[in-house]
């Protein structure tokens, strides 16, 4: 399940960001309701925690924006602002579930896992597709066609990553964050050894993507429209 966590106090987003990680969500972490709005429409997140008092456009606001353009994802809202005028407001922005600060996070944990439970959304995306590719998440297989893919773990993570943010350029740092849990654990060349592991067995099942180098930033997976072949 990959997660948008959007939260400007550092030290909370980090303490959240890790706890969730270890409980086996993938977790993109924004400081801003403006960024948070870029992030949803780049990339497609199975759910998002909005924390109210945001910079630039704040908690109510976004939500509001995301659920008039179409976005159904559940949204679980973080506040200080713990009122019933708040939690009102902020439901009726559309968010699906209101938690008051300060609070303990295996709470946050079962509210997040109830959301999920009820999503149309989550049900959908047990399946990631891009062109030829099939990702079953629950199954952690790739397929494309009848080919299964033989992925190493790592390569699989990374490409689950790619796969869920197509012809973004994503960073070797926030790589790192995603598919290894920490920037500062992984080397660039290790990095650099699981891409071009990834790209070689992706080469060999299908023309259509290709693992696209940004010298100096890091990797974007691409589509190419005209190249359908499976093996």
């Amino acid at each position: 399940m990959w997660i948008l966590l959007v939260e400007d106090d550092e030290r909370l987003a980090r303490a959240l960001a890790r706890g969730l990680r270890e409980e086996g969500y993938q977790v993109d972490r924004v400081a801003d309701g403006v960024e948070a709005e870029a992030r949803v429409q780049a990339s497609h997140y199975d759910a998002l925690i909005v924390d109210w008092r945001l910079p630039r456009m704040d908690g109510q606001t976004l939500v509001r924006r995301l659920r008039e353009a179409g976005y159904q994802m559940p949204i679980l809202m973080l506040t200080a602002l713990d009122d019933l005028e708040h939690r009102v407001a902020g439901l009726d922005a559309g968010a699906d579930d209101y938690l008051g600060k300060p609070f303990a996070f295996e709470e946050l944990l079962a509210r997040l896992r109830a959301l999920l439970r009820r999503s149309p959304v989550w049900q959908a995306t047990d399946v990631i597709r891009l062109g030829p590719l099939e990702i079953n998440e629950r199954r952690r297989q790739v397929r494309v066609g009848e080919y299964v893919l033989p992925l190493r773990p790592k390569e699989y993570d990374l490409l689950r990553f790619l796969a869920r943010h197509p012809g973004e350029v994503l960073s070797r740092t926030r790589i790192a964050e995603q598919v290894w849990g920490d920037p500062f654990y992984v080397s660039d060349n290790t990095i650099d050894v699981t891409v071009s592991g990834l790209r070689q067995k992706l080469s060999e099942a299908t023309p259509a993507l290709q693992i696209e180098t940004v010298r100096g930033v890091g990797y974007a997976l691409r589509l190419e429209p005209s190249a359908t072949e499976t093996p």
